[in-house]
């Protein structure tokens, strides 16, 4: 239970596999130390060194630092990206070093220019979280004309061959390390390309290199739905900690306790529902979709339209919470050492983000239900 009597929904790890309870508890133990390095993450617009050789979880790993999160969200996706490629490219990343990482820049900026034997590739590439600490990069290009989408690949290039930018000066997230990737008509061998057509369709060739592991045979669109929504979805519990905890005790004006308010009580209990559902929406879909992957059965495209609406939904649902949590808060949350104000800038961030695109979600879903292409 935390200070303020809320109990979070994911409290109760019972359930958990052995193995999986030992991962929680480890990324338990690192909350206070994440929170002891988030200013510092802030300063440098980068994580601190030794917090990328720690282990964590997404969820609990916000308590600490949402930087630390988002960069562990990101570069634990990737892995399974570079899994779906051919087995030489998986060799070129894991075969002298197990443990190594990709950032990325997913949104396709230039097109590569075919040669024997691979591309070439130019180009500036943005917002590529954790690309301090990686030692590859996935970026989006056309291996065609710019602009279609029929041809859309994802490279794979050594960091050592990109020049990385420090540009990452921004509201939230600072901690991430954002920066841009310029390319200077860097070669990248055929085998390191994967089409994204091919991931979305579950069709990747890892999955041929890897005939056990269904997740490989997953729809990209299905499975990225549960990446990084987590992040925004903990700071939306957090928050609510936060505020319950100051607003116990707190007295307005000199006259009013805050806590015997029906107006605060209100507010509080709508933003309390907001985060709920978006944590339950988190948490079963993520079983569900665990599941399904599991059976080795086919996803089909409603489903993964299904998860992208939820966890988009989701997102925006604590961004609401947030909002009336600040509004309770008053003019407190507009002080650079308050808390709620960091996780504001931090969730207004992640919402600008393409992973909580409510048009790029809704719109498909509802052309669906309407009898239409999704597209």
């Amino acid at each position: 239970m935390t200070g303020s009597g809320w109990v979070p929904l994911f409290a109760d790890d019972g359930a958990l596999p052995d193995e999986e309870r030992a991962m929680l508890d480890c990324a338990r133990a690192l909350v206070p130390l994440l929170a002891d390095r988030t200013p510092a993450a802030a300063a440098a617009r980068q994580l601190p060194a030794e917090t990328i050789a720690d282990s964590r979880i997404v969820e609990e790993l916000t308590y600490g630092c949402a930087s630390s999160a988002w960069v562990y969200a990101v570069l634990a996706e990737h892995q399974w990206i570079i899994a779906q490629y051919p087995e030489q490219a998986q060799i070129d990343v894991w075969g002298d070093d197990p443990e190594a990482v990709a950032s990325s820049s997913l949104a396709p900026r230039a097109a590569a220019r075919r040669i024997t034997g691979g591309w070439r590739l130019s180009g500036r590439y943005s917002f590529s979280s954790g690309c301090d600490y990686a030692q590859w990069a996935i970026l989006g290009a056309f291996l065609g004309e710019m602009g279609d989408p029929r041809h859309i690949a994802y490279l794979l290039v050594p960091l050592a061959e990109v020049e990385i930018v420090d540009d990452w000066r921004v509201l939230g997230l600072a901690g991430t390390g954002s920066k841009s990737l310029v390319l200077h008509d860097v070669f990248i061998p055929e085998h390191r390309c994967v089409m994204v057509s091919d991931l979305f369709a579950g069709t990747p060739p890892g999955a041929l290199v890897h005939p056990d592991y269904p997740v490989l045979r997953a729809p990209r669109g299905f499975l990225v739905s549960y990446s990084l929504p987590p992040v925004a979805i903990a700071l939306g519990r957090r928050a609510l900690d936060i505020a319950c905890a100051a607003l116990a005790g707190r007295v307005s004006r000199g006259v009013t306790k805050v806590a015997e308010s029906e107006v605060a009580q209100m507010a509080i209990g709508e933003a309390a529902a907001a985060i709920d559902v978006a944590t339950l929406l988190l948490h079963t879909g993520r079983e569900s979709s665990t599941a399904a992957v599991s059976s080795g059965r086919r996803i089909t495209g409603a489903e993964a339209l299904r998860a992208r609406r939820d966890m988009t939904f989701a997102q925006h649902q604590v961004g609401w919470a947030l909002e009336r949590l600040c509004e309770l808060s008053g003019a407190r949350w507009l002080y650079d050492t308050d808390p709620l104000q960091e996780i504001r800038r931090d969730v207004m961030t992640i919402l600008t983000h393409h992973a909580a695109s409510r048009q790029a979600a809704m719109v498909p879903y509802g052309r669906m239900l309407l009898g239409q292409d999704p597209k």
